[in-house]
This record gives structure tokens, C-alpha cells and sequence, in this order.
């Protein structure tokens, strides 16, 4: 006969077993849990690759399917169509091609790609230009604007002389640094590059951004760009309000069918003479800016912003890319 506290012994050793046994399976089933969920997060991620890809081949096509005779403008599909680049869906997903651009003091949400000669080239201009853009778009004093320029410019030029004696920085400022490094002393490659520079902070870059380009030239698209960047150029604000609402056309929105486009830098005076009255001022301003060269109505380059989601996740993928008009891919960065 088994006594008693025998019994209990083995009541005792099997629970045991049995708590074991369910630790164990527990663990098991969490092991197992986590493994389907980063198998299936593995497909989401090629799937969602896959569609923002496609987003991006949709705005390479429609670039090279431009025939607007090296005219760039919003009315082309590429630049500004909602039916070709929002919400297009593909199988369980769907990809959003977009950008922001800043119009009457906001920032409006657009759909299609932008053209890289709407901005400006900091390996081309000079550092006045540079400097009125910080100006405007950081809302910072002159003196301020002007030492962000000259760290800039002091960067990447060959010599090691300062461009101004205060503010701006050369290799004796960075070698001293707790992490030093050199001036670049060439052209910038990547934007991201200004984070090196003296002075320019993550937040600084993030609202500086959409408003530079170190692809192509010093020529401006007239056509695409932003107030912010037709003031940096140097044209005055009586002229840009005219050029503003001259591209706009009747119906004053952009990308529509009204829209009014110069077709070559050597009409934007005629062109605006005809539907505005311009003063001698005005047009001695425009015209001293189309002859200094910074004035164009084509790009080269173009960026490209493709956004990928699932209608079953909250996952999400981006592809940021700049491509030439010929599809050659320049800059590529997912995330």
C-alpha cells in the first residue's frame, strides 16, 4: 500500500511537471508567435517595397513621356495629376507619389514629382543668394543668413580662406571639433551633407530642404518655383506677385487646365508686359536677372517621393529617389 504522503509526493511532483510542461509550452507558442509575426512583417516589407517601387517606375514613365519640348511646368502629368500618383491601388496596397509646395503661406500637399531646377543649386550660386534664401525661409536676421552662406560656400570652396572673419568656418573650425573632420572643399554630392556644416542643425536642414538642389544649374525653373526661391534669385516682390499670378491663370490654382507658362527665359518680360503693367523698375529687375542666367523653364532632374501601404497594416514604406530625365538613377534611399 502506498502511504499517504507517498501520494501526495507524487500529486506534488506531477503538478510540477505539469507547471513545467506549461512554462514550456507557453514559451513555445511565444517563440513560434514571434517568428510569424517577423515572418510576416519580412512580407510585408517585400510587398510594400514592390509598391512604392511601382510608384516610382509610374513617375520615371511619365518623365520620359514628357513632349512638352523641355518646357516644365505644372501642367505636366509628372508635375502635378492626382489621378495618375494618389491613392493608386495595387492588389492589397496602394502608393502615393507627392511633395510639398509652399503657396500663399501654406504648404499645399501635390501629387506627382518635382523638377530639381524649381530650387536652388548650392554648388552653383553665389553666396548672396544663398543668403537671401536662409533669410526668407528662416525668417533669421541678415547677419544670421549670411554666416549660414558663408559656412556653406566655405565648405565646399578649394581655398582656406574665410569669406567672412565671423560666423563662416574652414578646416582650423572643424579640426577642432571633439569628432573632427575636414571641409569637403568640393561640391556637395548629398543635401545631407550641410549637416557638417557650422550652424546647420536637423531642424535648420529639415525647413531648408524642399528649397535646395545640388543637381543641374544656377537657372531657376520660373515655372515651378517657389516665391521663397524666386526672391532669393533677387526678383523683387511687386514682380514675383505678377509671375505667381500669371502662372496660375483665370481660375488662380495651379496645374490646371488655364495655367500660363513661359516658354523660354527671353519671354518673361514680353510675356508678363502683355497681361500686367510692369514699371521701368520691374522691368529692369527681371531683365538683369534672365541675363545673369538665372532664369530657365526646364529641368534635368527630378525627385521623386513614393509612399507604399497595405489596406491590412499600419506599415508603410517610402522610397525617396532623384532621377535624370533619361531615368538614370542618382540618389536612392528607402525607409
Amino acid at each position: 500500500m502506498i502511504k499517504e504522503y507517498q501520494k501526495g509526493m507524487i500529486l506534488v511532483f506531477a503538478l510540477w511537471v505539469l507547471i513545467l510542461l506549461s512554462i514550456f509550452s507557453l514559451y513555445l507558442g511565444r517563440g513560434a508567435r514571434q517568428k510569424a509575426l517577423f515572418v510576416k512583417r519580412l512580407g510585408e516589407r517585400d510587398v510594400l517595397h514592390l509598391i512604392a517601387l511601382a510608384g516610382v517606375n509610374k513617375a520615371i514613365l511619365a518623365i520620359s513621356k514628357d513632349d512638352s519640348s523641355r518646357i516644365d511646368s505644372f501642367l505636366d502629368v509628372w508635375a502635378s495629376k492626382k489621378e495618375e500618383f494618389k491613392d493608386i491601388k495595387i492588389g492589397l496596397g496602394r502608393f502615393n507619389v507627392f511633395y510639398n509646395y509652399p503657396q500663399d503661406g501654406t504648404i499645399r500637399t501635390m501629387f506627382g514629382v518635382v523638377d530639381e531646377a524649381r530650387k536652388i543649386n548650392i554648388n552653383k550660386v553665389d553666396m548672396k543668394i544663398i543668403e537671401r534664401l536662409f533669410e526668407i525661409v528662416l525668417n533669421v536676421s541678415e547677419s544670421e543668413a549670411k554666416e549660414f552662406a558663408a559656412s556653406i560656400i566655405d565648405f565646399r570652396d578649394k581655398d582656406s580662406n574665410l569669406l567672412i572673419p565671423q560666423g563662416s568656418a574652414e578646416d582650423s573650425y572643424y579640426r577642432n571639433l571633439s569628432e573632427p573632420y575636414d571641409c569637403k572643399d568640393d561640391d556637395y554630392e548629398s543635401l545631407d551633407e550641410l549637416l557638417l556644416v557650422k550652424g546647420i542643425t536637423f531642424d535648420i536642414f529639415n525647413k531648408i530642404k524642399d528649397f535646395i538642389t545640388i543637381y543641374g544649374d544656377k537657372a531657376v525653373n520660373i515655372n515651378t518655383a517657389s516665391e521663397e526661391v524666386l526672391s532669393a534669385i533677387g526678383i523683387t516682390d511687386t514682380v514675383i506677385d505678377k509671375i505667381v499670378t500669371y502662372r496660375k491663370g483665370e481660375d488662380s490654382e495651379l496645374g490646371t487646365e488655364d495655367d500660363n507658362i513661359f516658354v523660354s527665359s527671353t519671354s518673361v518680360v514680353p510675356s508678363l508686359s502683355q497681361h500686367y503693367s510692369l514699371s521701368i523698375s520691374e522691368v529692369q529687375n527681371l531683365s538683369n536677372i534672365v541675363a545673369k542666367g538665372f532664369i530657365g523653364v526646364s529641368s534635368d532632374y527630378f525627385s521623386i517621393n513614393s509612399e507604399a501601404s497595405l489596406s491590412y497594416s499600419k506599415a508603410k514604406e517610402i522610397i525617396e529617389c532623384i532621377v535624370s530625365r533619361e531615368g538614370n538613377i542618382l540618389f536612392w534611399r528607402e525607409q
